[in-house]
């Protein structure tokens, strides 16, 4: 019988540690992903920033070249002015930051390397990178 109530005494023991680190675990995973979930318009503002932070790049539209923080003060000026028609960071890449709006012009970003791609490419990569949960 003490044997029972011993071997008992251990695997109540042993699921109270197993339940208390499961609740840590679990604890830290909605610690992580309640941080690492921005809203929309966060997710436009850092890609806003994005481009911002570009450091060597330009940005060419409608055929003429412009500094990242040009770019960006652009895009948000145009974000601002649709803010009602744009509801996902998604929407702001597809309606606002791939092409002109007078021209139809893509935009395109040059690297200090000189490559160049569009801009709608390197948005929807910054893009990708803050959808997933351990975004930088």
């Amino acid at each position: 019988m003490i044997k029972h109530v011993f071997a008992v005494a251990i695997l109540l023991a042993s699921f109270s540690s197993y339940t208390a680190t499961a609740q840590q675990a679990h604890g830290a995973i909605a610690k992580h992903t309640s941080k690492a979930v921005l809203t929309e318009d966060q997710k436009i503002e850092q890609l806003i920033t994005s481009l911002r932070e570009m450091k060597g790049a330009s940005f060419i539209r409608n055929g003429s070249e412009h500094t990242s923080q040009e770019a960006a003060d652009h895009l948000e000026s145009k974000w601002k002015k649709h803010s009602d028609q744009v509801k996902t960071a998604e929407d702001f890449i597809k309606y606002l930051a791939t092409k002109s709006s007078m021209t139809g012009e893509k935009y395109m970003i040059r690297f200090s390397n000189g490559k160049q791609v569009p801009a709608a490419t390197v948005l929807y990569e910054r893009l990708n990178q803050l959808n997933t949960p351990h975004h930088k």
